[in-house]
């Protein structure tokens, strides 16, 4: 019976090259999720942003191997963490805990690996003080065993930008052009004011500065010299958004920019922008990969069928661990109170709470251990941790998800009045995968 051990790491250069236990494990997880080998600098260059984000691995080894199969020393699964500030409402920006890279060879499936890791970095993560976790998932069916809920939700669009193509209302237009490496050092100055701005924003990976600098194209592990940026400044003359693109190329109909990047710290900027793309010549469609949900886009434009919707997904899913941290860490708009029951199969976040809000912030009472105490068959709501993660930043409607089933409601005047307490001032929208 094979047996496996677990060790955990940073990653590190060796003679200005990644040592041999990090190269093992990237291309482990290059493999995990079908991407090619890398080597050469391009490796270098994939570690040097992994230890700028001060990425955590964990790797798991089989103690051998057959004749022919793969290297003993190159892991059959792998696991990462690191921390990045979440804005959970308001400005207020949190430390949180996030995973990522997880993966299982296909032959060492169905042998516990995942669960282990999962089990040990979500205990030694609230062991730390992490109110919660996060996660991007690329299956969407995986998670929620281990109390990961969907917290924030992304729109593919399409915006046809043919003749005809008017803005409802005449932004400013304060956009220039500039070289994207600019953005190197600006896009994540102007990146961190647009998190202050927007629940469920995590600080920035060093990956996607890269992206938007044209220091990097994501399908070929190179510079891109096809990036274009350009910038919007405010009425004293700062820059206050960007937007970082690429034309698709001359074989693709219509003529279409693609959109790597869009920040805007203001929604001047974000108008501008957009009349900005619209303008450019000899394009006839934007494609933006990673727009909120709930967009003002729409309602930018004097005909708002130009914008199509090609694509739904969810983006960031939460795992509460300390629901009193958690919850009394977020602002809220209105005065009212509210039972939780949370049901936790890792007892993490196990128990009943009541949650009263002066209508700036919250305190949060455990009245019990258990949700299926009295208190708990008698709270507002009755969930599992991932629905709590889902409801957590205003993104769910507690009144889809009772109608779902999802959620267990005393009354219907409960899952109303829980919609309007956990409300935050705009739709949770986390434009980063990690």
């Amino acid at each position: 019976m094979t047996e496996y051990r677990f060790e955990t790491f940073e990653p590190a250069l060796e003679d200005g090259a990644p040592d041999q236990r990090t190269t093992a494990y990237m291309q482990a997880v290059r493999a995990g999720f079908h991407d090619k080998r890398v080597e050469g600098e391009k490796l270098l260059k994939r570690t040097q942003r992994a230890i700028a984000d001060e990425r955590v691995f964990t790797a798991v080894y089989a103690d051998s191997a057959p004749a022919l199969a793969l290297d003993p020393t190159i892991p059959v699964a792998t696991f990462a963490h690191f921390e990045k500030t979440m804005n959970v409402g308001g400005g207020v920006l949190v430390p949180a805990h996030l995973i990522t890279w997880v993966t299982v060879r296909p032959t060492h499936r169905r042998r516990g690996l995942l669960r282990s890791m999962m089990t040990a970095n979500l205990a030694k993560a609230a062991e730390a003080g992490y109110p919660f976790a996060a996660l991007t998932v690329t299956e969407g069916s995986i998670y929620r065993r281990f109390g990961f809920g969907a917290a924030t939700w992304y729109n593919e669009v399409e915006v046809d930008t043919r003749a005809g193509f008017a803005m409802a209302v005449e932004p400013d237009r304060r956009v220039e052009m500039v070289d994207p490496h600019v953005l190197r050092d600006l896009g994540p100055q102007l990146y961190e004011r647009f998190q202050h701005k927007s629940p469920g924003a995590t600080g920035r990976q060093r990956v996607l500065v890269d992206v938007a600098s044209g220091d990097l194209n994501l399908t070929t592990d190179e510079a891109d010299p096809s990036t274009r940026a350009a910038l919007h400044y405010d009425e004293h003359g700062e820059p206050d958004g960007y937007v970082s693109y690429r034309f698709a190329g001359w074989d693709v109909a219509p003529a279409t920019l693609e959109v790597l990047d869009f920040v805007a710290a203001s929604d001047a900027a974000y108008a501008s922008l957009w009349a900005f793309l619209g303008a450019v010549d000899l394009v006839e469609r934007v494609r933006f990969g990673y727009s909120a949900q709930e967009s003002p886009l729409p309602w930018l434009l004097t005909d708002p069928r130009r914008v199509k919707i090609t694509g739904q997904s969810d983006g960031m899913w939460l795992r509460i661990l300390d629901v009193v941290d958690a919850l009394e860490a977020r602002p809220y708009s209105v005065a009212g109170e509210l039972t939780l029951a949370v049901r936790d199969d890792m007892d993490h976040a196990e128990g009943v709470y009541r949650l009263r809000s002066d209508g700036r912030a919250g305190t949060v009472e455990r009245i019990a251990d258990s949700s299926d105490s009295p208190e708990g068959r008698a709270a507002d709501l009755r969930m599992g941790v991932p629905e709590l993660g889902s409801l957590y930043l205003g993104g769910a409607d507690p009144v889809v998800l009772a109608r779902a089933g999802r959620i267990t409601k005393a009354s219907d005047e409960a899952a109303v009045r829980a919609r309007g307490l956990l409300a935050l001032e705009r739709a949770p929208y986390a434009p980063n995968d990690f």
